[in-house]
């Protein structure tokens, strides 16, 4: 992310800074123990740079997926906030009263990035549940995260910021099959 004042970055292709590296590095560092089976990162820069430093050591291909994208900010990418809420004062009170159904002007909603992220996410753990081999890495973007969190966790789709999920941040999702044939999951958000 840019120095200087907060900015709406969504899907301007950035890469990592070199203090994101530095996280990612440590990262992987704690994740060497693990027994990982797979790595799939959204396909923008900045995650899968973080996905590679990830994967190296473990004779794995990062595995792409544009619906791990970051949510879409349309007209207010790389805006600051405060330029956000002058040049666009309607659509900013429409998202300050309807933070999860108002898209970005040109952009997303967080019901939109739900849409996506919520069928790619079972997707892959119904495919990780069926090999059966290891932790899988899954490297996605702050809104994308909380969403899909939300989801996971039942919380309403309103309070998604409220998950921890700063740069770097680790949240664990377990998942098993229930009995009645149907998926569970149990979550661990903003770890470490």
């Amino acid at each position: 992310m840019p120095e200087g004042p907060r900015r709406f970055l969504g899907q301007t292709d950035l890469p990592l800074s070199p203090r994101g590296v530095e996280q990612a590095l440590a990262l992987a560092k704690r994740f060497a123990p693990l027994s990982v089976s797979g790595v799939h990162s959204s396909d923008l820069e900045r995650a899968r740079q973080t996905a590679s430093i990830l994967a190296r050591g473990r004779d794995l291909h990062v595995q792409e997926h544009k619906w791990l994208r970051e949510i879409d900010a349309g007209a207010w990418e790389m805006l600051t906030f405060e330029e956000a809420r002058e040049r666009y004062p309607r659509e900013h009170a429409a998202r300050e009263h309807d933070l999860a159904g108002s898209p970005f002007p040109g952009g997303e909603s967080l019901r939109d990035v739900e849409a996506r992220v919520v069928p790619g996410f079972q997707r892959l753990a119904a495919d990780a549940a069926a090999q059966g081999t290891g932790d899988v890495i899954v490297v996605g973007h702050r809104a994308l995260n909380v969403v899909l969190l939300s989801h996971l966790l039942g919380s309403p789709l309103e309070d998604a910021f409220s998950i921890p999920q700063d740069y770097c941040a680790v949240s664990a999702i377990r998942t098993g099959l229930a009995e009645d044939g149907g998926r569970w999951f149990r979550v661990d958000p903003g770890l470490f």
